[in-house]
């Protein structure tokens, strides 16, 4: 059970509405890290943007091989 639940697009801000519909308009649906995120509108926008910045500014390579090592390092098994 997360300790911030997920936010419903009828929970959310407008700030947050607007992310929400810029989200599914690239990825189909919102993920709930992303729903979380909401709470903090700021706090997304800046996720999102260093999202971008990864996706264009590495190597594919490289980028997978960071989320690789991330993950290992994290002890994530998905």
């Amino acid at each position: 059970m997360p300790l911030i639940d997920p936010l419903s697009d009828a929970q959310a801000t407008e700030p947050a509405q607007k992310l929400f519909q810029a989200i599914k308009g690239k990825l189909g649906t919102v993920l709930n890290i992303f729903r979380t995120l909401g709470h903090a509108p700021e706090v997304l926008q800046a996720t999102l943007a260093f999202d971008q910045a990864i996706l264009h500014g590495l190597d594919p390579k490289l980028r997978e091989l960071a989320y690789l090592k991330t993950s290992q390092l994290n002890g994530c098994e998905y």
